[in-house]
């Protein structure tokens, strides 16, 4: 596995910012749900049967299923569009749709939208020193009168400042025994790709809050 690769990559590119690359990110303030550093420590990428389960239920009283499947719905066809901007936060193209986002499924009987996320996540974008992830992942959407319960899971990224491009599950990338040392701090290689991940996911659901109101 190419995974020291990666790290010893991650570390130049570090190195030649004028700050690292996980610093930066947690020094940004520009995104309402970051507080500081402690919001991506230990727990908050959370586990479900040894994988990456990210999960919000999301309440809306007095609203049926109905109603709800059909705005989560709208906002999940404007939100995965294959090779579209989906927006700008931290900075300009921090993030965009690939060539297989998509809404897989959407059944109102079941109450059931099925995501496909496949989207480029930009760390850092400077002249000579562009340095970027794929993330690919799942979103279930399940509706029922009055809630959504929003789920995030199966997530893997490929990263191409490396010799020869190499697929990493969150799994073995962001989790709590990946991502942080002994002393309960973030480690350098995965400090961003966690961050990053942690910020869609809050950004996401967020969406979809906004959505069903």
């Amino acid at each position: 596995m190419k995974k020291n690769l990666i790290v010893a990559m991650t570390l130049i590119v570090a190195w030649l910012c004028a700050s690292t690359a996980s610093a930066q990110l947690l020094m940004k303030k520009n995104y309402e749900g970051r507080q500081d550093a402690t919001y991506y420590l230990k727990g908050a990428v959370p586990e479900q049967g040894g994988k990456v389960v990210f999960t919000k239920v999301i309440s809306v009283p007095g609203k049926s299923k109905r109603d709800i499947f059909f705005a989560v719905g709208q906002w999940a066809e404007l939100r995965y569009q294959a090779n579209t901007t989906r927006g700008e936060w931290y900075e300009p193209n921090a993030f965009r749709n690939l060539d297989y986002s998509n809404v897989q499924t959407a059944d109102i009987d079941e109450g059931l939208i099925t995501c496909q996320g496949d989207e480029e996540i930009v760390f850092t974008n400077k002249v000579l020193n562009r340095d970027a992830t794929r993330l690919q992942y799942v979103l279930r959407l399940q509706v029922s009168d009055g809630e959504v319960k929003a789920e995030m899971s199966q997530i893997v990224y490929t990263y191409t400042l490396v010799e020869e491009a190499e697929r990493i599950p969150a799994e073995d990338w962001i989790t709590d025994r990946e991502a942080i040392n002994k002393k309960g701090r973030l480690l350098k290689a995965a400090a961003r790709f966690r961050v990053r991940t942690i910020d869609l996911k809050d950004e996401l659901f967020k969406e979809i809050e906004e959505a069903v109101r």
